[in-house]
């Protein structure tokens, strides 16, 4: 991601864009040819601009939708939408205090068990609510491994032998 897609992240955000109405910009251009025309340098500015009028229209977009995309598309970054949107979904989440995290498992936690990881969770990184990510990964052998920001708790099989090998050789 750039630095650039960031900075549009940014703006997107303060904007206050509602979110549906930025994940549907996001699935529009996933058309390849749109991303053709409008990151292509042979297209003129004006005829991008009149693209992106056509196809984004009220009231599924707003006016500050709208301008917002051509400001992108002026500045060479519309073809980074999807981390744009990316960017503004992670400062929306982090203004109300969500926490993004990922749970590796071999069999399923059962709903108590969620609960308590997710209490783990809000506690430790003091969050309001989490949104979990669930992987299933058998060649963990056994257990779980549960990821947030920069952190990674590795209860699995496969990680207690890993570091029992470590001390074992040194």
């Amino acid at each position: 991601m750039t630095d650039q897609a960031r900075l549009y992240g940014t703006v997107l955000y303060q904007l206050s864009i509602p979110e549906k109405m930025a994940e549907e910009a996001e699935k529009i251009f996933e058309t390849p040819e749109l991303m053709i025309c409008l990151t292509s340098p042979a297209v003129s500015r004006d005829k991008k601009h009149r693209i992106i009028e056509k196809i984004f229209q009220k009231p599924a977009f707003s006016d500050v939708m709208i301008r917002f995309l051509k400001k992108a598309c002026d500045g060479e970054c519309i073809g980074q939408l999807a981390d744009i949107v990316q960017v503004c979904r992670d400062l929306r989440m982090q203004s109300e205090k969500i926490l993004k995290a990922e749970l590796d498992y071999v069999t399923p936690p059962d709903e108590a068990q969620m609960e308590g990881i997710k209490e783990f969770l809000c506690h430790t990184f003091e969050a309001e609510d989490v949104q979990l990510t669930m992987k299933e990964s058998p060649q963990l052998l056994g257990g779980f491994v549960l990821k947030a920001k920069d952190v990674e708790y590795d209860y699995s099989l496969k990680g207690q032998l890993k570091r029992l090998t470590e001390a074992v050789v040194g």
